[in-house]
């Protein structure tokens, strides 16, 4: 699949995005200066060459494309009438609360301090990634769920593999390691194809895999 089919399948454009929010791309603007609204997770720069009977034209196009999860949290912008970044922070802090404790109660859970007596400065950091639009390019919709199921899983796989250096596995384990890479099936994006070599998907899902002979199906 050529990049542009990619994006344009996976991802909304900017004004794709707030046709569907109900809002102007002003309004996109000002929240993303405001630290309430992530970047775009990609920005394409098209150098144009028109030929037709008239002649030929050239042209420089630019064009953002956010994940298709993003118009969720917009909504919930509009919702709550979050209207700073503290606000907007409150919502994102609450929301990712709620995931953890759902991934606990379904006995998902590491030693990893970040997830215990850091986890404020977890979350915070997490926020400031989110606004950076790393979850965007990384995560299959750019949810909130999904920077939790990310983090977590990854945590998860590290701790019981040595950070994926161990030769083997203790049959004991695997149970929750498959658990830990289903979590992140359900999370982590596909990539374009340019990324696919490089991608979290590659390395803590489809080598985990093949190395320690499981299945995420």
């Amino acid at each position: 699949m050529s990049l542009l089919k990619h994006l344009n399948t996976y991802f909304y454009r900017a004004e794709e995005l707030c046709q569907t929010l109900k809002i102007s791309e002003e309004m996109l603007y000002e929240w993303q200066q405001g630290g309430l609204f992530p970047k775009p997770s990609y920005s394409i720069q098209n150098n144009i060459t028109c030929s037709s009977y008239l002649g030929i034209y050239e042209c420089e196009e630019f064009t953002d494309y956010y994940p298709r999860g993003s118009v969720q949290w917009g909504q919930d912008l509009l919702k709550y009438k979050a209207n700073t970044s503290s606000q907007a922070y409150e919502l994102f802090y609450q929301q990712y609360l709620q995931t953890l404790g759902k991934c606990h109660q379904q006995a998902l859970a590491c030693q990893d301090p970040r997830f215990s007596d850091d986890l404020e400065e977890q979350i915070q950091t997490s926020w400031q990634q989110y606004l950076c639009s790393k979850y965007g390019t990384i995560s299959q919709n750019g949810l909130i769920e999904e920077i939790v199921y990310i983090e977590l899983g990854r945590a998860i796989v590290d701790e019981l593999t040595e950070e994926r250096t161990a030769s083997s596995l203790d049959v004991t384990i695997r149970p929750l390691l498959l658990k830990a890479l289903k979590l992140l099936n359900r999370a982590i994006s596909h990539q374009a194809k340019h990324e696919q070599n490089q991608s979290l998907r590659e390395r803590y899902i489809d080598a985990l895999v093949i190395k320690y002979d499981l299945s995420v199906k």
